[in-house]
């Protein structure tokens, strides 16, 4: 492989700007330092990095947009399109929630910016380009796309503080120009990012069984042993190793050790009852958000992240949460030393007192929220990234810590799971209507599927398998079914165990057995999306396992969908559809999907 390597070096009133760039085969890499000499600090606003492309600015071209947290989607658009992005007319707290920035600089506009890594591609060239850091502890980034010659990398520093003869290194941009599939080349950068991060992804195949979608808020401990005693005497049939309590136990949202009336026997019992049936105990919390009715903010008003004109910043609504009057929630502030303290100590609580081995720790985004913080010098993905190190220390090295509505970057080598998806949801959703729905989660599960062992295990949200009590259909039942077994990712469930019966069951086995193959395929040989750079109602991803292969296909579409299986390019050779119940048959090499639905392939070379 030829290296080459280039440096250079800008000088302005004191202020060096220092970069050396390495390039080898089709990537270049650039590691970039700022020194201040000045002899008075400065205040880092951002780096910025100009990336020509090489294509011409009046060729058509698309650039994949990629969501900021778990929940925020990720597609990709026509390049110079310039729509007004629905988000810039959000609320202030859907902005907080779905963008590093609430406020974009006018040459980074919502429409055209891609946050932590984005592709280019010309249509009908054979390249395509991806440009992403190799690291992201210190920095949030976004990458702009407003003409297909330019891709404009942006580090977020916040307006940090850099003391006279002090040195800030920015984290290495990575370029991959590339003929290989746009998830080829995300796989191969997401491998890199990993490796720099120190990625947590060796975590055994997860399964379980959750509260949430089933019984939202109103869960309560009878509804958590009902349901436990039902899943110890059916262990055969569903074989999950967790049992975890989402969100509706806590006494406020803010306060994770104690619970509601609705939980009399308390945290600590529930899990040694979840212990003593055979399973292992998890937990949901919300940990950088609270309510005003917590003993958080009442006793702690100085742990909270302030907007401009002092008071603590709103980062959530939901009146389920609080019984004040005020239904906000507002964001702690985890680049306050006291905080810190107290969610190292609380984790340390939840975990190695209590037994809660499994964390799932929701709505983070709060963490990395702008605002005024009690340090100033760090920038937001750093705060983030203490605070989630913090729940570690607290937590143990041996517990599993999931992410949820979280800036993805910033937690790599902390999170063992990341959910990488919107919530499912019992309906299929509507265009659109920006909601929680299984068509939007089926998308991010195909879309980041490149991410799953390589800088964490994915978590494509919850398996509802019930018949009853839902508006999804069996077609989309199956689909949901299909495409969280084909991605190999975390295996969690969430229905009552009342409704569940001998199908229900073998559906829950066939996704489990589907799942654990691809998993254990995933670190060698990783299940990708077949085109990111699609905006068809046409979904797919394909594991290829020697010369053979495994695809599962979406039509997330309402009309019917003719497939042609030879635009997989897998060669000349069978193919055979296997649906959930087991039934296999051999197909010619054109499919008609209904829609809302999902098929999995088997293919076998001649």
């Amino acid at each position: 492989m030829h290296g080459d390597t280039r440096k250079c070096v800008a000088e302005d009133g004191g202020v060096s700007l220092k970069i050396a760039i390495e390039a080898a085969g089709d990537e270049t890499v650039a590691h970039a330092r700022i020194i201040d000499s000045s002899g008075a600090p400065i205040y880092l606003d951002a780096l910025w990095f100009d990336i020509a492309t090489g294509f011409h600015r009046s060729t058509p071209a698309c650039f994949f947009k990629h969501g900021y947290q778990s929940w925020s989607g990720s597609r990709a658009l026509e390049v110079g399109a310039q729509l007004a992005d629905a988000r810039e007319r959000a609320s202030s707290i859907v902005r907080i929630n779905h963008r590093s920035e609430a406020i974009r600089p006018d040459d980074a506009p919502e429409a055209a910016t891609s946050e932590w890594f984005t592709i280019v591609e010309c249509h009908g060239a054979a390249e395509r380009i991806l440009a992403g850091f190799l690291g992201t502890a210190h920095a949030l980034c976004t990458f702009t796309v407003t003409t297909p010659d330019l891709i404009r990398a942006r580090a977020i520093l916040d307006g940090v503080a850099l003391a006279s003869g002090a040195t800030r290194e920015i984290e290495p941009l990575y370029v991959a120009r590339s003929t290989q599939s746009a998830a080829t080349i995300a796989s191969r950068w997401a491998e890199k990012l990993g490796l720099a991060m120190g990625a947590r992804k060796s975590a055994t195949y997860q399964q379980g069984w959750c509260s949430w979608y089933h019984y939202f808020h109103a869960i309560s401990e009878n509804a958590i042993q009902t349901n436990l005693r039902a899943l110890a005497a059916m262990k055969s049939e569903f074989p999950v190793s967790v049992v975890q309590l989402d969100d509706g136990f806590q006494s406020a949202l803010g306060d994770w050790d104690t619970t509601n009336q609705k939980f009399p026997g308390g945290l600590k019992a529930l899990a040694d009852e979840i212990r003593a049936a055979g399973f292992i105990p998890g937990l949901w919390t919300a940990p950088f958000l609270a309510a005003r009715d917590s003993r958080v903010m009442r006793e702690h008003s100085d742990w909270f992240i302030r907007h401009s004109g002092g008071d603590a910043l709103r980062a959530g609504y939901n009146p389920n949460w609080t019984a004040h009057e005020d239904k906000f929630a507002y964001a702690l502030d985890p680049s306050h030393p006291e905080f810190i303290a107290h969610l190292t100590q609380l984790f340390e609580k939840l975990s190695r007192e209590f037994g809660y081995s499994y964390l799932k720790l929701d709505f983070l985004y709060a963490g990395a929220a702008e605002g005024i913080r009690h340090n100033p010098g760090l920038t937001r993905a750093e705060a983030l990234r203490q605070g989630l190190a913090a729940i570690r220390a607290g937590a143990g090295n041996a517990a599993f810590i999931l992410g949820c509505g979280c800036p993805l970057g910033p937690a790599i080598g902390i999170v063992d799971g990341m959910r990488i998806g919107p919530d499912v949801a019992p309906f299929w959703g509507s265009e659109g209507s920006g909601d929680p729905s299984t068509v939007y989660a089926l998308d991010a599960i195909i879309a980041r599927s490149f991410m799953h062992r390589r800088l964490w295990l994915n978590d494509p949200d919850c398996l509802m398998v019930r018949a009853r009590d839902t508006a999804l259909t069996a077609e989309e039942r199956g689909a949901l079914a299909t495409i969280i077994g084909a991605s190999g990712g975390m295996l969690m469930f969430s229905d009552d165990m009342a409704l569940l019966g001998d199908d229900e069951s073998a559906a829950y086995r066939a996704v489990a057995a589907l799942g654990s193959e691809i998993d254990a395929n995933a670190g060698v040989a990783p299940i990708l999306a077949t085109d990111l750079m699609t905006s068809s109602p046409v979904r797919a991803m394909v594991q290829r396992v020697g010369a053979g292969a495994i695809a599962a296909i979406l039509n997330r579409g309402d009309t019917v969908s003719s497939i042609d299986l030879d635009s997989f390019n897998l060669g000349p050779g069978n193919y055979v559809t296997r649906d959930l119940s087991g039934a296999a048959a051999a197909v010619s090499h054109k499919i008609d999907l209904s829609p809302h639905s999902a098929r999995l392939l088997r293919f076998t070379p001649r």
